[in-house]
């Protein structure tokens, strides 16, 4: 008997499912963070060294300037992933994620996808696009190998181990 295909076993358990679904919720808080910080922004103010040395010494414009450039990248990632989902299904896709991500893991109850803005197109076919933005992010962030790596191994390490993914 072949086990059940869930969302969980194509990501190699519903951990790692959950842990990338978490990433991706971040996508609205990242945005709103950057916004904030650029608006922070200003120019260094003057330094002067009494004395040269070889001492280096972080500002926090280079502080800011590297906080900056993670925000980009995680936002850059989310943005990238959404280009593997037909346009039509991206807003639905990604308001799906954040906002009802991980609430239907192991039971019927708690999904959102009777809701109105999701009836153009049929719940398994808002299913397939989530599934694909996911593992397209996981790909993106570098974590596919790792998923090809539990999805490998996984009947040998239930059996050594049951319920342990």
């Amino acid at each position: 008997m072949s086990p059940r295909n869930t969302c969980g076993s194509v990501f190699g358990g519903a951990a790692k499912y959950k842990w990338l679904v978490l990433k991706i919720q971040e996508y609205p808080v990242n945005k709103a963070m950057l916004e904030l910080a650029e608006k922070n922004v200003g120019p260094a103010g003057c330094r002067v060294k009494e004395r040269p040395g070889p001492q280096y010494i972080s500002s926090p414009t280079e502080k800011t300037a590297v906080r900056l450039a993670d925000l980009r990248r995680r936002i850059r990632e989310v943005d990238r992933a959404l280009l593997a989902v037909p346009e039509e299904y991206r807003a639905g896709v990604l308001y799906h994620t954040i906002h009802y991500g991980t609430k239907s893991i192991g039971r019927r109850c708690g999904s959102a996808w009777e809701d109105d803005m999701f009836d153009f197109a049929h719940k398994n076919t808002w299913k397939k696009w989530k599934v694909r933005f996911i593992l397209a992010y996981a790909g993106i962030i570098g974590e596919k190998d790792h998923i090809d790596m539990l999805n490998e191994y996984r009947e040998a390490v239930e059996e050594k181990d049951p319920g342990i993914i």
